[in-house]
């Protein structure tokens, strides 16, 4: 017989200690938000960062973790263009009326129930996670065997996130949501991020316990780590803090969206950096995320690496050139150039003022306009 995962006692509980690791994983993305602050006829969670959309570097982050089971919580009239967009991999479910988050999540239930041990649950509208972070959540709430385990970071201001409340020995007693709160918990600086991960068998009944907000009339999922302390005594819920805040940053307006762009774009820059390229002016350079750039590469100011291009070693791009899509061979000098889609042989010199598109026709060769 398989072993279970140990329950806490709500004598006291224990010290979190590893414990038989269960092995298949459900994911919840809730993204059926109205996203009205983007005012944009386009879904908030498919508008692009750093060149994929805010929705698919949460995939991406996810997929990582292999789950058995991923469901996209959507509203009715962005069901179809997400799907288009992300295809059969990912279930796909509808939450008709915008009742919260706990409410979001159970219509996940159908997908998910008795095809997981754990349910990992992130909103739509964080794409800076990462998948190490989720990992290390997932692997905290396993190896306590704890009811609910979430990513909390801290937040100067913490204007509009829940606030982590703590009992005297600094276990989590509470998350209580900004509107709901007391001026005393609105100075708390420790905040939710929305990532939880929970014990799938005691989560689904657990979901129906829960009640409408007084203030909103919404069913909050964050409610579940009362019933979890209740449940399991405090012991049952743990709070990994992020060592980088910025993983949990969300996007609601466009004024957000290009601040993430900024954050992601200097995680991508660092990388390369790191890797051997030399970035001139980095706060003057962009890549996107499916960008590969090669050892011994210098990229100028003004430089734009879009879509899936890939430079080779030694080159040299700039000053002032957008690549889209383009293969640039090694030791290639490209500057002032727009190129779309072509192929940059070896050792060329392209520029100034040049703009290239086309397609590989297998000889290596580039088309102009």
């Amino acid at each position: 017989m398989a072993r279970q995962p140990r329950r806490w006692d709500k004598r006291g509980g224990s010290p979190c200690r590893p414990f038989f690791i269960t092995v298949r994983l459900g994911v919840v993305v809730l993204a059926a938000g109205e996203g009205t602050r983007m005012r944009s006829a386009l879904p908030k969670v498919l508008h692009s960062l750093c060149g994929r959309p805010l929705l698919g570097h949460i995939l991406a982050a996810v997929d990582m973790l292999q789950p058995a089971v991923s469901a996209i919580v959507l509203a009715p009239d962005t069901l179809d263009t997400v799907r288009t967009r992300f295809g059969d991999r990912y279930c796909y479910v509808v939450q008709a009326e915008r009742l919260g988050t706990g409410h979001a999540t159970l219509q996940a239930r159908l997908n998910l129930r008795h095809q997981c041990d754990d349910v990992l649950v992130l909103v739509g509208d964080a794409p800076l996670i990462r998948s190490a972070t989720l990992q290390r959540l997932v692997a905290l709430r396993r190896e306590c065997g704890a009811l609910v385990a979430f990513l909390s970071f801290i937040a100067e201001p913490p204007t509009g996130y829940g606030r982590v409340v703590r009992n005297a020995e600094g276990n989590v007693i509470a998350i209580v949501e900004e509107r709901d709160a007391t001026d005393a918990q609105r100075a708390i600086t420790e905040v939710n991020s929305g990532i939880l991960c929970f014990d799938a068998e005691w989560m689904w009944p657990a979901l129906d316990r829960v009640q409408r907000s007084p203030v909103k009339g919404e069913y909050y999922l964050t409610d579940l780590i009362a019933l979890a302390i209740a449940d399991g005594g405090v012991g049952a819920v743990q709070a990994l803090i992020a060592t980088d805040p910025t993983e949990a940053f969300g996007v609601n307006d466009r004024v957000q969206l290009a601040q993430a762009e900024r954050i992601l774009r200097t995680r991508l820059l660092d990388t390369l950096m790191r890797s051997g390229v030399t970035v001139i002016d980095p706060a003057a350079t962009y890549v996107d995320v499916d960008v590969v750039v090669g050892q011994d590469t210098t990229l100028l100011p003004g430089t734009m690496l879009r879509g899936a291009t890939r430079v080779g070693a030694g080159c040299i791009i700039g000053p002032h050139t957008s690549l889209i899509d383009t293969i640039v061979a090694d030791g290639a000098h490209v500057r002032y150039t727009l190129a779309e889609g072509v192929v940059i042989p070896a050792h060329a010199l392209i520029g100034p003022f040049v703009h290239l598109r086309g397609a590989q026709d297998g000889t290596g060769t580039f088309y102009q306009a």
